[in-house]
C-alpha cells in the first residue's frame, strides 16, 4: 500500500526489479486508474469489488510525523496552485490540498490504522526494511533491488532545509505530536516513540 510522501516512488522500482520476469507477480495498469495508487485498502474495496485483501499481506510506507509534515507542505506549495501553508498550520500538521481544502497529518494516517497492515518500509530506514519485508515474498533478488532505493529518483522530490530545528521549537514539536495523536500512537508503535528536540 503506498502512503504518500513515504518512498513510494522508490519502493515500487525495487518491487518492480526484484520481480521482474515473474509471471506471479501483478501489478495495478497505470492509465486511467492512476488515483489507486493512493487508496486506501477501504477505499480500493469500495470502487473495485473483486479487490479482496483478506489473505494478503498489507504493506506500508510510513514516515515519521514532521518529516511527512515538511515534505507534504512543501509539495503543496511547489505544484500549482502554489498553496503555502502558514506556520500555524505546519505546527498542527495541517497542509492545503490542491483543491484549496485544508487537511490534517492525523486524518492521513487515520485511513492506515483502520486496517491491519502487517508490515512498514519506513523511509529512514528504507533498505533494510525493504528486505526485511518483501524477501520472503519476492525472493533473494530483493538484496539487489535494496541496493538501488537510495538512486532512485523520485518525480516528487523538493530540495528544501530538513533540519527539524530550522521549523520547530521543542514545545512546537511537542505541540505537532498533540495535535496529531493518531500519527503519535501509530510512530511509537512502528518507531518505538516519537521525536524531541
Amino acid at each position: 500500500m503506498h502512503f504518500p510522501k513515504t518512498g513510494g516512488h522508490a519502493v515500487e522500482a525495487a518491487i518492480r526489479h526484484a520481480g521482474q520476469g515473474r509471471d506471479d507477480i501483478v501489478y495495478d495498469v497505470a492509465g486511467s486508474d492512476d488515483h489507486r495508487w493512493h487508496d486506501s485498502i477501504a477505499e480500493r474495496q469500495a470502487q473495485e469489488r473483486s479487490f479482496d485483501p483478506q489473505d494478503k499481506r498489507i504493506i506500508s510506507g510510513i514516515r515519521r510525523l514532521p518529516w511527512w509534515v515538511l515534505s507534504r507542505i512543501h509539495y503543496e506549495a511547489a505544484r500549482p496552485p502554489h498553496r503555502c501553508a502558514t506556520r500555524e498550520m505546519l505546527c498542527k500538521g495541517q497542509f492545503y490540498e490542491r483543491d484549496g481544502g485544508i487537511n490534517h497529518a492525523d486524518a492521513q494516517v487515520g485511513r492506515l490504522s483502520t486496517h491491519a497492515v502487517h508490515g512498514w518500509v519506513r523511509l529512514e530506514n528504507l533498505a533494510e526494511d525493504f528486505v526485511d519485508q518483501f524477501e520472503g515474498l519476492l525472493g533473494p533478488r530483493v538484496r539487489s533491488a535494496a541496493h538501488k532505493l537510495k538512486k532512485v529518483v523520485n518525480p516528487t522530490t523538493l530540495d528544501y532545509v530538513k533540519s527539524l530545528d530550522f521549523y520547530f521549537t521543542p514545545a512546537e514539536l511537542q505541540g505537532l505530536y498533540e495535535a496529531n495523536p493518531v500519527w503519535a500512537e501509530m510512530e511509537r508503535k512502528v518507531y518505538g516513540d516519537i521525536l524531541r528536540l
